[in-house]
């Protein structure tokens, strides 16, 4: 019976004032089975300093922001 956390960014998205949204999935895995989940939620406004995402989080926000 092995328990693993696993963290993913399952969603990014573009909304219409141009801010880039971002959810995170902590999932709990047991013998390779998700027994539970939660979520985490950045948003980022046109320009913020995003450096410390993961990079296809600033490669959308870069074409989102793009003039």
């Amino acid at each position: 019976m092995a328990l693993e956390e696993v963290k993913v960014i399952d969603k990014i998205e573009v909304v219409e004032n141009g801010s880039v949204q971002v959810r995170e999935v902590t999932r709990i895995m047991k013998d390779g089975e998700q027994i539970a989940h939660t979520y985490h939620r950045w948003s980022f406004e046109k320009g913020a300093d995003i450096s410390s995402m993961p990079e296809k989080v600033q490669a959308i926000a870069a074409a989102a922001w793009a003039d």
